[in-house]
């Protein structure tokens, strides 16, 4: 399916009004082929049912399945849209060496400027989804998650001022300004949804398991008073999740599991570890 997003009409007639025609056409051409690669990889991994949306500096496709992705098939996913632009942009160059015309040595350009604008580590562009899949490897996605939005929003805001301090030096590069705000729109929408992927991945968890016949299991240990929203904030999405709570001398306490979280968040609210077990004795 193939959705406009609402800036995107009125953009492009304001590039064409001021005569950025030609590059746009190259640019849009670029960024399909950049998306269908991800699209390509994607479906590798089994992956079906996509979006493709039309945004104000290019397109994005949506896979409805990717948050299913382990951190390592994510990663891949995303790194390969960049790196299609890196392997084209050498054929373009050796292309252009034999033969000098002026479109290959745009797109030859373009590839390269796409690549590198690809990579950096911001949402929506595969940069931040970069940048998060590495930070799991390490931290829980909500942690990782949180990183990345952070970073986004800084540099979003520093796009934001760097047009601004631009435009006041007579320099109207408004696509600075558009891809600025771009980014901390699309922070703020990552920050808004990665409760609904938490929640909706504990629910897709016990069908992957059935599907599979197996799932690997991480333990934690958690200090007694801490509350079942930071534990959840703890959850592996790709793992079946418990936790050792551990008391002030750390000896265990109890054994608590995933589901015991999310009951205890839907019949109590958010309580600490140390209510949860007092109300369970």
């Amino acid at each position: 399916m193939i959705r406009v997003n609402k800036y995107f009409i009125p953009y492009v007639i304001f590039l064409i009004i001021v005569g950025y025609k030609g590059n746009l056409i190259y640019a849009f051409f670029i960024v399909v082929i950049h998306e269908g690669v991800h699209y390509l990889t994607a479906k590798h991994y089994n992956f079906s049912g996509f979006d493709i949306e039309l945004i104000a500096f290019g397109a994005s496709i949506k896979l409805k399945e990717l948050d299913d992705a382990s951190p390592k098939e994510d990663l891949i996913i995303s790194l390969s849209g960049p790196l299609s632009n890196f392997v084209f942009a050498a054929i373009l160059y050796y292309i252009n060496t034999i033969v000098h015309y002026d479109e290959i040595y745009m797109l030859f350009a373009g590839n390269i400027a796409i690549g590198i604008f690809n990579l950096i580590p911001a949402f929506p562009l595969d940069g931040g989804r970069i940048l998060r899949d590495i930070l799991y490897f390490k931290f829980s996605y909500k942690k990782a998650n949180k990183i990345v939005i952070n970073i986004s929003t800084v540099i979003g805001a520093f796009l934001m001022f760097f047009y601004i301090v631009l435009f006041f030096k007579g320099f109207n590069n408004f696509n600075i300004g558009i891809i600025g705000l771009f980014i901390i729109i699309s922070s703020f929408k990552e920050k808004e949804r990665i409760s609904y992927i938490i929640m909706g991945d504990i629910i897709k968890k016990k069908y992957k398991f059935i599907n599979r016949g197996y799932m690997e299991s991480k333990n934690i240990c958690v200090y007694y008073k801490k509350d079942l929203l930071t534990v959840m904030g703890l959850f592996d999405k790709n793992k079946y999740n418990m936790f050792t709570v551990l008391d002030d001398d750390m000896k265990v306490v109890e054994i608590v599991y995933e589901e015991d979280v999310i009951d205890g968040l839907k019949l109590h609210g958010n309580i600490t570890l140390e209510e949860f077990m007092k109300i369970n004795e």
